[in-house]
């Protein structure tokens, strides 16, 4: 009752709850490679890879090497590769790499070297109908007697008779 404090055992994980953007300055230079859960402001310059929920790099940022993101926006520079799902690239950008996105927007003025390539999701493919026919009315319509004709022609062939 007293003395005692209940702890809370209820540790899910271990998710970013501050939603300040982590801002690397212009004179910063790193290099490795950069995660983050949450929003980086890239002003400085890093030397491999990044991986982000999202990611700006400013007018005076620069990558070399892969962007991986849910969205970018590039005023900056990029040398390497860009994988997002929705990225904005502003007219003061320099790209060298290919684009991997779901969605794009590319302003007048950016220089983009490389290819664009849109990202599909892997979809499942669906039945169209649950009525289809058995194998065995399949099969027979394979083993008429008429076997050299096609199936048009076959058809053709039954009306006649």
């Amino acid at each position: 009752m007293f003395g005692k404090k209940k702890q809370n055992t209820n540790n899910t994980s271990l998710k970013r709850v501050n939603h300040t953007p982590s801002i690397i300055s212009e004179d910063v230079r790193l290099t490795g490679t950069l995660t983050s859960q949450g929003e980086v402001q890239l002003d400085g310059r890093i030397d491999g890879d990044i991986k982000a929920e999202h990611l700006v790099i400013g007018s005076t940022g620069i990558v070399e090497g892969i962007v991986e993101a849910k969205s970018v926006i590039v005023k900056g520079k990029i040398i390497g590769s860009l994988n997002a799902s929705e990225v904005k690239i502003q007219s003061s950008a320099h790209v060298h790499g290919d684009v991997f996105h779901d969605t794009l927007s590319i302003d007048a003025g950016a220089i983009i070297e490389g290819s664009l390539k849109q990202r599909f999701e892997k979809e499942e493919p669906e039945l169209i109908s649950n009525d289809s026919k058995p194998a065995k009315e399949v099969k027979a319509l394979l083993d008429d007697s008429d076997s050299d004709l096609s199936f048009v022609n076959k058809q053709a062939a039954d009306k006649t008779k």
